[in-house]
């Protein structure tokens, strides 16, 4: 949904959609008004559009997917690169990829401010800040007050900054056969099993009892 049909709703929606398993919990638990993914560059970018997609489609939800290419200043895994960036700072976690969802919401906002959407919703859990600033409650603050700032006053919604990733699952209603098309690799358009998105992933669907 956008333009006028969007301008007559408050608070309409678009969720960044990466086809990962938090994301498309977000989906089926608060059905957005659309959904939004972005290839930035990142080496699964085509994994993730397909699985967005499909789920979008399997939850019956508008889909758009747009290409913002910023790989040449990405850093670590998923520029695949198969190192960290050479910074002190992407040394503790392989896939940091600098300021990315500050990028990412910033790309949302853009896109939705011209197609009448009021809100950006984003799939921060509680558990992010534990590996990266901008997955803590300080940055969503203060990203959101920032959109505020500027011309439409878009905001910035995480509906599961409270949750842990199981916790999540368990609350979106989200079913198994949505969830089976998730991709959360950072290395590669395949899943790699052992990156930190595979083993995550595995290990979410596993205390959630979902791992057959």
């Amino acid at each position: 949904m956008g333009g006028a049909a969007a301008r007559d709703r408050a608070d309409v929606k678009v969720l960044l959609l990466s086809g990962g398993l938090d994301s498309t919990a977000i989906a089926a638990m608060t059905r957005p008004d659309h959904c939004l993914n972005i290839d930035y560059g990142q080496v699964a970018a085509r994994a993730e559009e397909r699985a967005s997609r499909h789920i979008a489609g399997l939850l019956d939800l508008p889909f758009t997917s747009i290409q913002v290419p910023a790989g040449d200043v990405g850093g670590g895994l998923m520029t695949g690169a198969g190192e960290p960036a050479a910074s002190p700072v992407a040394a503790t976690a392989p896939e940091w990829w600098p300021f990315r969802n500050q990028l990412l919401i910033t790309i949302a906002a853009a896109w939705g401010v011209v197609r009448g959407f009021d809100t950006v919703q984003v799939g921060t859990l509680v558990t992010d800040g534990d590996r990266h600033a901008d997955g803590t409650r300080a940055f969503l603050d203060a990203v959101d007050h920032l959109l505020g700032l500027q011309e439409g006053h878009m905001r910035v919604d995480a509906p599961a900054a409270t949750m842990t990733a199981v916790e999540l699952l368990h609350s979106s209603g989200v079913s198994e056969a949505v969830l089976g098309w998730t991709h959360s690799c950072h290395r590669a358009n395949s899943p790699c099993a052992n990156c930190p998105g595979c083993i995550k992933r595995a290990e979410t669907l596993e205390s959630a009892g979902l791992l057959r």
